[in-house]
Formats: structure tokens, sequence, C-alpha cells
């Protein structure tokens, strides 16, 4: 992948959002629209059903509405998870190894690759692009890296 992504920025937010904010912003427009159409389909079953005395369809109209509450809530709350929370917790980084994007002098910063994530970097000692490098610290901005040539 190699796209840059700053752990910090993506931290818990500390206000909850509204409904309409999960709804729109969190879960998407297409998924809005699917739980629209799910719950028109089942109301069109409950109400075809009662005019034609048919229960078999007011059931199913019941169950296919209940399907579609349950499975859009589930949706939303994991499309809420997923970009609240960090991808990476930095410390979780440590002792991991990877690729020096291009050639680092000692004290100086550069950019690794850590398991497809780009991150800056403060080399140990001079690395040469494409090093394996290990990571032995993460600095107190929590977004740069120790980094260290890797000897297996």
């Amino acid at each position: 992948m190699g796209t840059s992504r700053d752990p910090a920025a993506a931290d818990v937010t500390t206000k909850r959002p509204g409904l309409l904010d999960r709804f729109f912003l969190f879960g998407g427009i297409r998924a809005v629209l699917v739980i629209i159409a799910i719950a028109a389909l089942g109301t069109y079953l409950i109400v075809h059903g009662s005019f034609a005395g048919r229960l078999d369809y007011i059931a199913s109209g019941t169950i296919i509405i209940i399907i579609g509450l349950v499975v859009g809530i589930a949706a939303l709350r994991t499309e809420y998870t997923m970009i609240t929370k960090k991808y990476f917790e930095a410390g979780t980084v440590v002792g991991k190894t990877g690729r020096a994007q291009a050639q680092i002098r000692e004290r100086a910063k550069g950019a690794v690759l850590i398991e497809h994530e780009t991150w800056s970097a403060v080399a140990e000692e001079d690395i040469q692009k494409e090093d394996s490098v290990v990571v032995t610290a993460v600095d107190p901005d929590k977004v740069t890296l120790r980094v260290r040539k890797y000897r297996p």
C-alpha cells in the first residue's frame, strides 16, 4: 500500500456524533438507501398482506424489516468503530521488521515501510535504500520510529 498514516490523527473522537451523522457520514448514503429499500419492501408486504388477508405476507414483511434494521445497525456500528479507532498503536511496531524507502544517515530522518505502512523514522546507524530494518523504539510524538539495520 505504502500510504502514510498518522496513527495519532485517527484517535478516538471526543464527541460522539449524532444519529444523522452516523447514518450519512459513517455508514454512507448507499447503506442508508439499502436500509430504506429493505424497509419499503417489508412495509409493502405488510400492507399488501393486510388488504389481502394473508398472514404469511404480514409475517414475512415484519421479519424483513427486523432483519433490515439489525443488519443496518450492525453495519453502522462496524463502520463507526473502524473509522474512529486507531489503525496501529505506535508501540505495537517495536520489534517489527521492514524496509528503508530511501537511504537514511545516522540520526537523520527518513521513511521506512513497516507492515504495509510508511512511517517516519530516525536511523541509529547509516541505512541504505531497501535495507531491512528493525524498529527499536517509538519517539514521544508516537509518529516517528527509531530504527537500525536488521541482523537476523
